[in-house]
């Protein structure tokens, strides 16, 4: 079996409004890793939300010099070229966010998907949760962090091997990838009147924040605005 193991760490829960802050990906063949992706993501957005970095432990500090996210996605791409399948824990989740950032760089994004909370429902119908860290406890999948994308790629991928080793050779269709399917919101552009109020927001009140113009949508711009304004105020 050759798939690639992906996570994500995002603001939020909708791909349209949320970004993506972190991409973990790691290439597995024949049960071998083979090679890895991992970098942190520049948001264009006032910052991490404080609820994500107690979650995550990502804080704007350490993202503030990262890629964004029209540099990262790329990088992704070429990461990802040839390959045909993606795995994941809720794999749909991850992937809906990687087509909508995908599409605002006019870039498709097509793969079929194992998804392992699918797998660890059909194996583990008893168990109460089926999240990630309660399936690492049920197998002792040991990571050095949770709710880190490199980290939780790779504990989905060791998942998949344990659960397919006891189960996979009754039930092989629940193993096999399914293509995944996601429906991108419509989204307007920023307007060059947006942009220009924003920068003249930034300067004049000096903020280290450097939103990406060219995927930046009408809607977030917006929201952007409303949240400076009301943290800074209108005047410097």
């Amino acid at each position: 079996m050759k798939f690639t193991a992906i996570d994500i760490e995002t603001t939020g829960l909708g791909p349209e409004k949320a970004k993506i802050i972190e991409i973990g990906a790691v290439k597995y063949e024949d049960g071998e890793q083979r090679e890895v992706f991992s970098t942190l993501i520049r948001p264009q957005t006032a910052g991490i939300p404080e609820r994500i970095t107690e979650l995550t432990g990502i804080t704007d500090e350490m993202v503030k010099d990262a890629p964004g996210e029209a540099e990262a996605m790329a990088s992704l791409l070429r990461f990802l070229k040839g390959e045909t399948v993606l795995l994941g824990h809720n794999i749909p989740f991850d992937f809906s966010f990687l087509k909508v950032a995908a599409g605002r760089l006019g870039e498709t994004f097509e793969y079929d998907g194992i998804d392992t909370l699918v797998i660890a429902r059909h194996c583990h119908p008893e168990l109460p949760s089926k999240t990630l860290s309660a399936m690492r406890e049920v197998y002792g999948i040991r990571t050095e962090r949770a709710h880190r994308a490199y980290e939780d790629a790779c504990a989905a991928a060791q998942l998949y091997f344990a659960m397919y080793e006891q189960y996979g050779e009754a039930n092989p269709a629940w193993f096999e990838p399914k293509p995944l399917y996601y429906r991108p919101k419509k989204t307007e552009p920023v307007t060059k009147r947006q942009c220009s109020y924003l920068q003249g927001i930034i300067a004049m009140h000096g903020l280290d924040l450097t939103p990406d113009y060219e995927t930046l949508t009408k809607s977030e711009a917006s929201r952007l605005i409303d949240t400076l304004l009301a943290k800074y105020g209108r005047k410097g």
